[in-house]
């Protein structure tokens, strides 16, 4: 069968059309030349409207063609006084030259002053955009979140969207905060079986110093909250300990110490280091380093209508802290220093939990998981209201520390 002429060169023009398109390059209103990406959100209380909303832009480095890379280094903060989230994006899209892109966006921060009013609706409003991703991480700031962001400035990363990406990710091996995303935020504000909360951040300068000056002792270092820590460095961000809330308001904070508590009540502990007075010597202080052996388990039970909760802490600890006078390896020793760790840790354990229930009436260490079976239907479990009957409850602690000797000084 012949095949005309014509024929061929249809064929080469519908190809030569194909690869012409597919090669062409595409440019229009969401071309990444005109976006402008979002990093971090501020939300303050407004002194002429209702809410400050600041911004933190990522801005691209005009030098990382050079050298290879292309990570941002730099970062402007833009605040803008306006009625809802919403506005405050149009007012910044209609200021800048480039359209607003919050797929980039890795934390939102609240000021404390804004957190006790109420965030429910700017809550709801960040869930319900699509372009903000539910990984991204809540904190609640002890200063004004446009300050918070204003004095972030990463000291090992190029990037301040990587920089707050893996800043909260401490809490791995130190315990004193835990990363708090817009999911989990927002799916324990919703669950009538815990409360939610937020990582509690901070600006670090000379200025706070003061704040922790009063604390003594091992406590000094713990006991601290974010910008109470003695670091002798300029001005910056830090996140220690955890914003709590009862319902969309902030109902309080947790420092350090209690921030370990509440990880190792709740199962989230990995690993941590705990510094505690010395049962040898006087004026002296021993480092654990310190891992859940099993989970810890926790029970509730209704006496008279009120929470009996038990908790059941199993753990492991290494000895840190050792110098040529120090004897732990005689089991007589290991033996006392394990009876002292147990104590130490269950009064630590006992405050941290009756601060939750009686102060703060927030269960953040989701109890009411434990309790829920014990109800018929889920207008009985309503009309208990296992939330506000949280602050009615009392508690028995049972810690366990098994303590073995140093990493390079084995045990004999």
């Amino acid at each position: 069968m012949k095949i005309s002429t014509s024929y061929k060169y249809l064929v080469l023009f519908l190809l030569l059309s194909i690869f012409t398109f597919s090669l062409s390059g595409c440019y229009n209103s969401q071309n990444i030349d005109r976006l402008a990406y979002i990093v971090a959100i501020g939300l303050d209380i407004g002194e002429n409207n209702k809410l400050r909303i600041s911004f933190q832009i990522s801005i691209p480095n005009s030098s990382s063609g050079e050298s290879g890379s292309s990570q941002s280094s730099e970062s402007v903060v833009n605040a803008i006084e306006c009625s809802s989230i919403d506005s405050g994006i149009n007012l910044l899209n209609s200021y800048l030259s480039k359209e607003v892109n919050l797929s980039h966006c890795k934390v939102i921060v609240f000021s404390e002053k804004f957190a006790y009013g109420g965030i429910s609706e700017s809550l709801y409003t960040l869930m319900n955009d699509i372009q903000i991703r539910p990984d991204c991480n809540i904190v609640v700031s002890r200063c004004d979140a446009e300050y918070f962001l204003k004095n972030s400035e990463p000291l090992l990363e190029k990037l301040s969207a990587k920089y707050y990406e893996i800043a909260p990710s401490s809490s791995e091996y130190t315990a004193y905060t835990q990363s708090v995303t817009l999911s989990k935020f927002f799916s324990n504000y919703n669950d009538s079986c815990t409360e939610c909360y937020a990582i509690l951040g901070g600006v670090n300068s000379k200025s706070t110093h003061d704040t922790a000056s009063n604390i003594s002792g091992e406590e000094k270092d713990a006991d601290n909250k974010a910008n109470e820590t003695l670091i002798d460095s300029k001005p910056n961000i830090e996140n220690m300990g955890l914003a709590v809330f009862n319902g969309d308001k902030l109902a309080g904070e947790l420092s350090g110490i209690e921030t370990m508590c509440h990880q190792i009540v709740s199962n989230y502990l990995d690993t941590c280091n705990i510094t505690i007075p010395s049962p040898f010597e006087n004026n002296k202080n021993v480092s654990l380093r310190l891992r859940l052996k099993n989970k810890t388990k926790n029970k509730v039970y209704l006496v008279d209508n009120s929470p009996y909760i038990t908790t059941k802490v199993n753990l492991e600890a290494r000895i840190l802290s050792m110098d040529e006078n120090s004897d732990y390896l005689e089991s007589e020793n290991i033996k006392l220093l394990e009876e002292y760790a147990n104590s130490y840790l269950e009064s630590k354990i006992y405050e941290y939990l009756y601060k939750t229930s009686k102060t703060l009436n927030s269960d953040i260490d989701g109890f009411g998981k434990y309790v829920i079976h014990n109800f018929l239907t889920w207008n009985d479990w309503k009309s208990y209201n296992w939330l506000e009957n949280y602050k009615n409850s009392f508690f028995n602690v049972d810690v366990n520390i098994s303590v073995k000797s140093g990493y390079l000084i084995l045990e004999s």
